[in-house]
């Protein structure tokens, strides 16, 4: 039986928090597809989405800064590694951006490096997830 529970450090969870935080910037688009464009399908896809952010916050703190050395992640391992796939994902697309896009956001390399950190606690967590076998729970 797999672990129930993933123990991560302070870098991981910084790099979490950032991708988190970012995607949780996107709530309007759940407004957009609910109200106004009547996409349910996309509204429902978000709204999980949102729950999985919700619920990994509820693990790793919802302040920028916590005093914590190590953050116990008790989401169930098949979906952290979902939701560490969305990130993953998510990321690299960010990451990966037009010259125009990558312009207005030089002046921000400091977001880019905790996306790179994200990145990798992303990568990290899912092989370590893979090995003990969580993708099959």
């Amino acid at each position: 039986m797999p672990d129930t529970t993933t123990t991560i450090d302070r870098d991981q969870r910084e790099g979490l928090y950032e991708l988190v935080r970012n995607h949780l910037g996107s709530i309007e688009d759940f407004f957009v597809a609910l109200e106004r464009t009547k996409d349910f399908a996309k509204a429902e896809r978000l709204g999980l989405e949102f729950a999985e952010d919700f619920r990994l916050l509820q693990d790793i703190g919802w302040g920028e800064e916590d005093e914590r050395e190590t953050f116990e992640l008790t989401i169930p391992a098949h979906d952290l590694m979902e939701l560490l796939q969305r990130l993953h994902g998510e990321t690299e697309k960010l990451l990966v951006e037009s010259p125009d896009e990558r312009k207005s956001r030089e002046e921000d390399e400091e977001v880019d490096q905790r996306f790179r950190l994200g990145l990798d606690a992303c990568g990290g967590l899912l092989v370590e997830l893979d090995q003990r076998g969580g993708g099959s729970a």
